[in-house]
Formats: C-alpha cells, structure tokens, sequence
C-alpha cells in the first residue's frame, strides 16, 4: 500500500457562489481547494489559482505540469506503443450554469 500512497495526491475542491446583499446582485464564483495528505487549503476566485496550487503536489509524484494528465496516465499503463491496449483520451467540454435563484416565501 505504501507504494500506492508514494504515488497519490487527494485534493478536496469545493465550489460555490456567493451572492450580495441586494436581490439583483450577481453572484461570484469561489472555491477551496485542499491537499488532502498536507492538511493544506487555499482559497480561490478563479480556477486557475487552485490548479496553481496542486501543480507542485503533482510534479510530487511525477506528474509533468507540461504533459496532459491522461497522457500520463496511458503512458504508465501501456508503455509498450502498439499493443493495441492504449488508452484514449478525449477531452469533453462541460457547461456549468449557476443554480437558479430560490424563491422567497
């Protein structure tokens, strides 16, 4: 297990929106994100702060910030090219919409 855990990183993010005072505010965007073996956290506004973040955790284990994730990944699993056991990556864009406002009662 001990080799398992050399070659992790566990991050918690959390992702919320905070609104102002006045109903006809906009609501901001922020996060948290938390090495989970550190105990470390760090606040965000934008994303790329908390993959700053994780960056050094990463390249910790060997993970190259300049490499694609998934490349790593297919590369620690098939490193034989050819074999007909790649994997492939595909990137999938997500859309997140913010929550729809609550009623008031």
């Amino acid at each position: 297990m001990a080799l398992l855990e050399d070659r992790t990183a566990v991050f918690i993010i959390r992702i919320w929106c905070e609104r102002g005072d006045a109903d006809s505010a906009l609501g901001e965007w922020r996060g948290s994100v938390e090495h989970v073996q550190t105990g470390e956290r760090r606040f965000f506004r934008h994303l790329e702060h908390a993959l700053a973040f994780m960056q050094p955790h990463l390249q910790g284990i060997g993970i190259d910030g300049r490499q694609r994730f998934w490349e790593h990944i297919a590369a620690a699993i098939d490193p034989e090219p050819g074999d007909g056991a790649a994997l492939e990556a595909v990137a999938v864009p997500v859309t997140v919409s913010p929550p729809r406002p609550r009623k008031r009662r």
